[in-house]
């Protein structure tokens, strides 16, 4: 039975096509599922009204109770979105995908690169949420960008669904084999070196829910490699915060919603279980992360225009002077938003009683672009045969 369970779990969260709500669908029917059994009673329905309220056109069989695919279909229906799509031939990049065999572990990821590259690249990696797949991520992601603004985005797979980002969660396998996730990122940028021409002083982590720890995990562990990151609805995990202390200075950008129901903004349990491990508060994490940049100064705080009153959220930045070697940090406090990507499809009422608010007041990807292209680069040399390959790319 809990195979069942969580077979369906991963079906709802890897169809789900905006990439914040992949990842959250997922914790958030665990989160409702009290008992356990792979359906939503009414009792359970009870907890978000406005889910309760499509029980009789959502419950297929009739049996009074929702299993995750028959809410998969119900929103389905509402939305009426085609499965994603393979880049067309004309696109102006290029889509790939890669294996690479780590601690014995065969792991995959997607690439897109401009078609035409010109000079060295910045490389920025997006991590997808719990039970996601980093095929549904380019689907999503930084693909309308990659030619434009001239970088490569790279979408990993985690091990069974997941990231290993510091949790220890009792409920996510790579967690508890220990799996090492930190490895695995490293063995891509080096195959990405042989591949393509790239400025390994510019590679980022961005990642949402699960990915967006493992971002946060990425700077504790690898800030040699790592010139930013940009954590979405994801905290710095408990476990890892009392020896925070990254290896350099490293640029951060967060965007947190006020009403996340699975990544509390207060800090404490994953979609309130601890099964799911645990994040520090999102104000304590940024008073570390200022602390090892050598911030002290206020932030300059503006309020964006809301756009789409509608949407129920506001959003307020922070922007911090700059810090040592000139990295920065930014936050996006989205008021009232959930656990979702700012800028997407809000995905119709049943995804959003599960998964909270959308703001529609800013583009999320975008937003996390160009803060990657503000921040300073990391200080270290390229290899001569990536120098070679920059030249081969002018030429």
């Amino acid at each position: 039975m809990k195979s069942t369970v969580l077979t369906s779990i991963l079906a709802l969260a890897m169809w789900t096509p905006a990439v914040a709500q992949q990842a959250g669908l997922a914790d958030r029917f665990h989160q409702l599922d009290w008992n356990g059994n792979g359906k939503l009673s009414t009792d359970e329905l009870a907890q978000v009204p406005g889910l309760a309220r499509r029980l009789a056109v959502a419950d297929t069989d009739k049996d009074g109770a929702l299993t995750a695919s028959e809410l998969k279909a119900y929103t389905d229906r509402r939305t009426n979105r085609p499965p994603p799509a393979q880049p067309p031939t004309d696109a102006a990049y290029l889509q790939t995908e890669h294996r690479l065999t780590v601690d014995g572990r065969e792991r995959t990821f997607t690439v897109q690169s401009p078609r035409t590259p010109k000079g060295r690249l910045p490389v920025v990696f997006f991590f997808h949420g719990g039970g996601g797949r980093g095929a549904n991520m380019a689907a999503n992601g930084f693909r309308d960008l990659v030619a434009q603004e001239q970088f490569l985005a790279v979408y990993p797979d985690g091990w069974r669904g997941n990231w290993n980002d510091g949790r220890n969660a009792a409920r996510i396998v790579s967690q508890q084999e220990g799996v090492d996730d930190v490895k695995f990122i490293r063995a891509i940028v080096d195959d990405l070196a042989r591949r393509h021409p790239i400025d390994r002083s510019r590679v980022f982590a961005a990642g949402v829910s699960n990915g967006g720890i493992f971002s946060h995990y990425l700077a504790a562990k690898a800030a040699d490699l790592f010139a930013g990151i940009a954590p979405v609805i994801g905290g710095l995990a408990e476990p890892v915060a009392p020896t925070f202390q990254p290896a350099h200075p490293i640029s951060l950008l967060v965007i947190q919603g006020d009403a996340d129901p699975l990544v509390p903004i207060q800090g404490g349990a994953i979609a309130r279980s601890d099964r799911g491990g645990r994040v520090i508060a999102t104000e304590a994490m940024l008073k570390t992360y200022l602390a090892h940049n050598g911030i002290t100064a206020a932030p300059k705080i503006e309020q964006l225009p809301d756009l789409d009153p509608q949407d129920g959220t506001t959003t307020e930045v922070r922007r911090w002077p700059p810090g040592r070697d000139g990295v920065r940090v930014e936050y996006y406090l989205v008021r009232g938003g959930g656990h979702t990507m700012p800028g997407k499809d809000r995905g119709g009422a049943a995804r959003e009683a599960l998964v909270g608010k959308t703001s529609q007041d800013f583009d999320g990807l975008r937003m996390i672009w160009e803060f990657f292209k503000s921040c300073p680069p990391r200080q270290q040399p390229d290899s001569p045969a990536n120098d070679a390959r920059a030249q081969e790319a002018k030429s």
